[in-house]
């Protein structure tokens, strides 16, 4: 599965894309190359979140988090 997300890339400003496979999810610049990853466990973990005694699934979190790594793997 490939998504077009609503974020430049932090290198060259090109599109970045949510890419997930069987094994993995990340984003990828689809100009520069530029990613990241995480195995797709640690990723649905990281997204499940306790509010008011309710598990909710956050995927956004887990975007912003990848981005941030992103963004600080370029400098």
């Amino acid at each position: 599965m490939r998504i077009r997300l609503n974020l430049e890339c932090p290198k060259c400003g090109g599109s970045l894309f949510l890419e997930e496979d069987s094994n993995r999810v990340g984003i990828i610049c689809g100009r520069c190359g530029l990613r990241v990853s995480w195995k797709l466990r640690d990723a649905a973990r990281r997204a499940l979140r306790n509010i008011d005694g309710s598990l909710l699934f956050d995927w956004n979190s887990v975007i912003d988090e990848l981005y941030l790594e992103l963004a600080v793997n370029t400098q």
